[in-house]
């Protein structure tokens, strides 16, 4: 069994409880039956100071850590 997950709109950025669309495509060499789909995520976002736009706090670390999205 193989199962891909298309979303219409992949290349976008996603906030908080704002709803996903797309299409789950299933795989099977026979028939099955499912109680509804649940979809969980777990994630972090790497951030990046550049020049410029550097707060105060993260000039004089110079580094900012990884933080959890989801």
């Amino acid at each position: 069994m193989s199962i891909e997950i298309k979303l219409f709109r992949p290349n976008r950025i996603y906030f908080p409880a704002e709803p996903l669309e797309g299409k789950i495509i299933l795989k099977s060499p026979s028939s099955i039956s499912h109680y509804g789909i649940r979809l969980t995520l777990d994630g972090s976002v790497n951030r990046q100071v550049r020049g410029g736009s550097a707060g105060a706090i993260e000039a004089l670390y110079g580094a900012v850590k990884p933080i959890r999205i989801v």
